[in-house]
């Protein structure tokens, strides 16, 4: 494994535009490879990676919900 091999929590976080929790879960839930290095939480760049996309829950989820109703028009 390289170091380019691997990315921080907070790195793929902006890479992404979704939250560190999000990212967290996905490590939880196998959706995503996380391995400790000295202390701190990385992610593998690995197929998991290549394919991931995130699931918004919670505020983020409202405002990108929000967001799509105000570009879809006047409803008639």
């Amino acid at each position: 494994m390289q170091p380019d091999d691997l990315i921080s929590i907070s790195t793929a976080a902006r890479e992404l535009e979704c939250g560190r929790a999000t990212l967290y879960r996905a490590i939880k839930d196998g959706r995503l490879t996380g391995v400790e290095v000295d202390g701190r939480q990385m992610i593998l760049k690995d197929g998991t990676w290549e394919g991931f996309e995130p699931n918004f829950v919670g505020r983020r989820a409202q405002k990108l919900d929000e967001q799509d109703d105000d570009t879809d028009g006047p409803s008639q």
